[in-house]
């Protein structure tokens, strides 16, 4: 049995989003379009003969122990591996549920691109494989949503739409090929804070996600340009002016759409023109270091 894996996690960037109501519990009800993209961090993974879990990162910020999802990821499938093998040892001599997590980050955090999410289905997805697949891909989703609504997509991929809390995944065709320019401004933000203040009343009135979905089915540009929007934008933006100012200037530099990702703070542009995707691209160098064109 393998010790050791590496695996590049994608982070994701929303087409739309609406939220329909707020649950019982706490959580918001949800329609969106997850698209990965080829923005990653690299989560590699060597399984230690002790039980501990023990996080590494090139990045200052990242939160350490049991505060960083990818550790609770880990305890949460090597919990789950030994209550499928009752309680028995695992294989391989590796037998008490430890490993090391090194992350090289690289999706920006705080951005609404789900950097997070991604390390920690990077961990569920790369323990299972060192561990020849006890579980199916529904059970790691499973698994993940019980840490985080954005994991189940991160383990699914490509492009979907995401309902219920953001569980609930149906695969979509990938939308005809744009270049895309993503920015984030230097601050970040907060998911909950960001749902705490939502007003349902303050929807775009352009937003249908229904119809973005059918314009991917039918790889209609027009009709996703024309009905994508973000409902979050109507908070994060008046708290954090720059990040409609991101917009404004990707739209000015000929972007065909311009949306925040997630509850931001990273904004992107999708470009038909790759010449002026680059041109994007160069521009937000001056005003960001956290500028990426994939």
């Amino acid at each position: 049995m393998p010790k050791e894996i590496s695996l590049n996690c994608k982070g994701k960037i929303n087409l739309s989003i609406d939220v329909l109501d707020e649950r019982p519990d706490g959580y918001h009800e949800v329609e969106m379009i997850m698209l990965a993209v080829d923005l990653f961090d690299t989560v590699k993974l060597c399984l230690r003969p002790d039980d501990r879990i023990i996080l590494h990162s090139d990045a200052d910020a990242m939160p350490e122990g049991m505060d960083n999802l990818a550790c609770r990821a880990a305890k949460l499938f090597f919990d789950c591996l030994q209550m499928k093998n009752e309680g028995k040892p695992l294989d391989g001599g590796y037998t008490n549920g430890g490993v090391d997590i090194f992350i090289e980050k690289r999706i920006p955090m705080g951005a609404g691109m789900a950097g997070g999410s991604a390390d920690a289905a990077g961990v569920l997805c790369g323990l299972n494989r060192l561990y020849e697949k006890p579980f199916s891909r529904n059970i790691l989703m499973d698994m993940g949503k019980t840490l985080g609504a954005d994991i189940p997509f991160c383990i699914f991929g490509g492009c979907a739409l995401a309902e219920g809390i953001g569980e609930r995944l149906t695969a979509l065709p990938m939308p005809p090929p744009m270049a895309c320019v993503v920015a984030k401004p230097q601050v970040a933000v907060s998911t909950k804070w960001v749902y705490d203040q939502l007003d349902l009343s303050k929807r775009p009135e352009n937003l249908s996600v229904k119809k973005v979905v059918d314009g991917i089915r039918k790889g209609d540009t027009k009709q996703i340009i024309q009905y994508a929007g973000n409902i979050l934008e109507t908070v994060t933006i008046p708290a954090f002016p720059v990040v409609g100012e991101y917009k404004r200037m990707m739209w000015e530099l000929g972007a065909d759409l311009s949306l925040m990702s997630g509850s931001g703070s990273a904004v992107f542009g999708m470009f038909s023109d790759r010449d002026k995707a680059a041109n994007a691209y160069h521009h937000f160098q001056q005003y960001t270091d956290e500028v990426f064109l994939v």
